[in-house]
Formats: structure tokens, sequence, C-alpha cells
């Protein structure tokens, strides 16, 4: 399901090789979210300990006290099963007032709530295996047109996906800077009511679109 995998596979056998990724249901985002006036730091699905972004906390706690309004504004909203030691880490650094953590919701709420962010939050495990894993809802962020804030590898299958699509960027676990600068670029959007995306055509990520590749594959197969 990533080129990485792929490439493994077709060091191992003669066979043909193909990727066909996952993808997101344009069902989905069909429905209408209105902007809720705050700066929303969103991420949904399990957010687990290992791939708690540490200095993204710290980073945000330094913003809060230069900027009253950034302060006010804040929500970091966690949608999903979230590891007490996230919620923790949080409130460690001063931000217990800007936290909503939503629990376990449903699917339709998880992608409403995606739709209703100024930022997506994509952390990755601190795991090497990680470097040949496409989760399965970076395609969802995708769809959802808000920029995407990848935290881990900068070489690896989600950081080729956030840039061959634009939806996003990977910064390194540790690199403060660069995830000030690109919440800095996503609050100046959010302040002058910019709500264009900067995302390409991600179409052909679309399940329906996926599900006729593999179609024609099969149909290539028996011709």
């Amino acid at each position: 399901v990533t080129k990485p995998l792929k490439e493994e596979f077709e060091s191992m056998t003669e066979t043909p090789v193909y990727c066909i990724t996952n993808g997101y249901d344009k069902a989905d985002f069909d429905q209408l979210v209105e902007p809720d006036g705050f700066f929303n730091i969103t991420h949904t699905g399990l957010f687990a300990a290992d791939g708690n972004p540490e200095t993204l906390w710290k980073v945000l706690a330094e913003k809060c006290g230069e900027d009253e309004e950034f302060r006010k504004l804040l929500r970091i909203r966690l949608v999903g099963k979230t590891d007490r030691e996230i919620t923790e880490s949080v409130i460690s650094c001063g931000l217990a007032e800007n936290l909503r953590n939503l629990g376990y919701q449903t699917h339709l709420v998880a992608t409403r709530e995606q739709m209703g962010a100024s930022v997506l939050l994509l952390p990755q495990r601190k795991e090497p295996e990680y470097k040949s894993v496409l989760t399965g809802k970076i395609f969802e962020y995708m769809a959802s047109g808000h920029p995407i804030l990848g935290i881990g590898m900068t070489e690896c299958a989600m950081s080729e996906l956030l840039d061959e699509t634009r939806s996003g960027r990977m910064i390194e676990w540790d690199d403060a800077e660069g995830m000030k600068d690109f919440i800095d670029t996503c609050w100046e959007k959010f302040r002058n009511d910019d709500r264009t995306s900067d995302t390409a055509d991600i179409s052909g990520y679309s399940r329906r679109e996926l599900t006729a590749k593999m179609a024609r594959l099969m149909e290539s197969l028996l011709e």
C-alpha cells in the first residue's frame, strides 16, 4: 500500500508488483461545517504515547505567552482514544484551558472535526517501520483541504505524499523552529480569514478511483 513496501516486494520476486494505497470517501466530506471562530489544531484517531509531540506543545505554550489573541483562540482538539501521557504533556505545558479532549467519536464526527480544523496534526510513532507507513487518516486529512502538520521523519512515505499533494509538511520531532514557522503561517491565514487551500488535485486517492485502478489491473491480468 506504499511505494517503499512496493520496492521491498520487488526486490524479492520476479512477479510484477503494483501499489494501490488507502484512500478517502468523497461523501464523508460533503457535509457543511461552518468555522467556529477558534484556531483549532485537531488530531483524530488513536493518539499513542510514543507519538507524543512534546516539542509542539512547548512551541504552542511559548506562542500563547507572546500573543494574547492566540492564547484566547487556540484550541487543541483531540478526537479519538488518546493516551493519558498525551493530555498530561499538554497540561504540563500550561495549555489546560486550550485543550478539548473529545474522546472516542463516530467516524462522521471525526470527519466533521477534520473539516473544522485550522491545522491537522499527524504525528508519527517513534518506530523505524513507520518510514514505510501511510496511515489511513492521512488521506482523510488531505480530503479536508486543511494544512497538515506532520511530526516525525522527513524522509518517509508520509513526507513524500504531503510534498506530492502540497497538503502539508513533515517536521522532525525536535525541530521547534520548523513547527513555529508552520504554526505562524497557518495562524496568519486564520487571522486573515483566508480559507483557500494549497492542496493539489487528490481525486486519484478517492476510494472510487482506487477501486477503478484495481479493476483495471484485474482486467489486464485476465487479458
